[in-house]
């Protein structure tokens, strides 16, 4: 086991709470957060924030969820476009629909890992 830092940068306010995902495959990822190794919410307590797991080394994607009104799901307008922010490991390009696991995959293979993710607003 070791420390891998999450560093959550772009949050717009702290308003409600940020929940994190850790996926180490693609079942679930991103939207079943019940199949990921850890699935934490944190209140925004400054900006930017960091968010630490103690995990075993390997392969891993990241989901982060700014949950605005503390309801447990990402709000979304009508055409399915989300009201609230969203970010992923490797910071990939968010144009139609989530990005594939194989995107924002990422080694964690060096003790004290920190791990930028950009919060995107649509």
């Amino acid at each position: 086991m070791a420390n891998l830092t999450l560093v959550l940068s772009n949050l717009r306010n702290q308003k409600g709470e940020v929940c994190v995902a850790l996926f180490e495959s693609k079942v679930g990822f991103p939207e079943d957060d019940t199949q990921a190794v850890c699935n934490n919410c944190f209140a925004i307590s400054e900006l930017p924030m960091a968010v630490s797991f103690e995990v075993p080394y390997g392969s891993y994607a990241v989901s982060v969820l700014h949950d605005e009104n503390k309801d447990g799901e990402l709000n979304t307008g009508m055409l399915g476009i989300p009201k609230e922010g969203i970010g992923f490991s490797n910071d990939p390009r968010i144009i139609t629909g989530t990005p594939s696991f194989e995107k924002t995959r990422f080694e964690f293979n060096e003790e004290n890992l920190e791990v930028e993710i950009a919060v995107k607003y649509f």
